[in-house]
């Protein structure tokens, strides 16, 4: 993806992907407060019980809504809590240890990133600030992201995200803008003093512990395995499964209801989502977005990635560039498959999925290595 101009809570640009361009059936679950807080604060964060034993934090249900902050997964073991990602700055630290402490007196013992993006992990500060002994949890290729390059636009991303305040009233101003699309604009623009505040002084906070495959944190209500099942979203993504609460955290392979590319892996990502459902989930809780209780998003968005590559594969194989493949093919099915009749999120579509999952399913069959970061998340 080219020259981002703001990052969408890691390494994409969000400026370009919203100017360039299924709806879900109802709650799968009974609903918190599902609106985000008031914009003077666009961080805050509810909570929604799973089970007895397993928590959901989260800002808002949909990923198409700046600022784009993933969930986060709160399991209580016996002697401490284990949590799934830490939000997306401070501030949003902040939010879900407030959330976290609303409800249990129990220490966080861990804190597990599901992958590098700023979005699940920015906000560990405030965890070793209200619990000095967590300790932090990651597959060896996160760390390896966190504390390399991937990380590097931490460095201006609140200067980033105030640059978009421009180009969000030259949307406002253009005929040619959707209503919709501009009531998306103006969304963000209301959001981006809070986002440009809580971006300032960002620091990565890389794990202490590293896996490779499997990492088991054993108790006897809630026994918890995190593991690598492949390449996907990212090089090194995570899942978290706790079999006795049939509690699957998929982190950023699974987003709704528009998923995110950014340098992902097509068809290792494809091969992954068919091991998120080979599992016996009662829940599965995605990186952003509603949990899910079947298997229906996870078969729509393989078969999206699979149409992607069906198209890309054979004309790369051909030797056309990549400007001429984007040229020969045409996704605007994708982009009502998951924005609907939404203007706003069919945009968000192409910006966040279609683009990018093109770029990458054309250096896949050209047997061209997509890095981290540099790829476009």
């Amino acid at each position: 993806m080219v020259n981002p101009v703001l990052q969408r809570g890691h390494s994409v640009g969000l400026a370009m992907v919203l100017a360039a361009g299924l709806g879900l059936a109802a709650p799968v679950l009974a609903d918190a407060p599902a609106a985000p807080g008031p914009l003077t604060d666009a961080f805050i964060r509810y909570t929604l019980p799973v089970t007895d034993r397993v928590h959901v934090i989260y800002r808002t249900w949909t990923s198409t809504e700046p600022p784009f902050e993933g969930n986060s997964v709160v399991f209580e073991q016996s002697d401490g809590l284990v949590v799934v990602d830490a939000g997306g700055s401070p501030l949003s630290g902040r939010h879900i240890v407030e959330q976290i402490k609303g409800f249990s007196g129990k220490p966080v013992k861990y804190l597990i990133y599901t992958h590098w993006h700023g979005d699940h992990d920015l906000g560990a500060g405030a965890f070793r600030e209200a619990w000095p002994g967590v300790r932090i949890i990651s597959t060896a290729a996160t760390r390896e992201a966190m504390t390399g390059p991937p990380m590097a636009y931490i460095a201006t991303y609140s200067q980033d995200n105030g640059g978009v305040a421009a180009i969000a009233q030259q949307r406002l101003a253009d005929p040619a803008v959707s209503e919709r699309r501009k009531a998306g604009w103006r969304k963000l623009q209301a959001a981006l003093p809070s986002m440009v505040g809580a971006y300032k002084g960002l620091k990565a906070w890389p794990a202490d512990i590293t896996f490779t495959d499997r990492l088991s944190l054993p108790d006897a209500e809630t026994p918890i395995d995190v593991l690598f099942l492949g390449r996907a979203n990212t090089e090194g993504d995570a899942v978290v499964w706790a079999p006795k609460q049939r509690v699957l955290a998929a982190g950023d392979i699974v987003v709704s209801p528009v998923p995110y590319a950014g340098s992902s892996f097509p068809a290792e990502w494809i091969g992954v989502l068919n091991k998120l459902k080979a599992y016996d989930f009662a829940y599965l809780v995605p990186g952003h977005g509603r949990v899910e209780t079947d298997r229906a998003y996870l078969d729509k968005l393989t078969g999206a990635i699979q149409a992607v590559r069906d198209q890309v594969g054979p004309l790369a194989a051909k030797g056309l560039s990549l400007e001429e493949v984007r040229k020969q093919t045409d996704f605007t099915a994708l982009q009502t498959v998951f924005g609907g009749d939404d203007d706003w999120d069919r945009a968000q579509t192409r910006g966040f999925f279609i683009e990018a999952l093109v770029s990458n399913a054309y250096k896949e069959a050209r047997g061209e290595p997509i890095i981290q970061g540099r790829d476009g998340g």
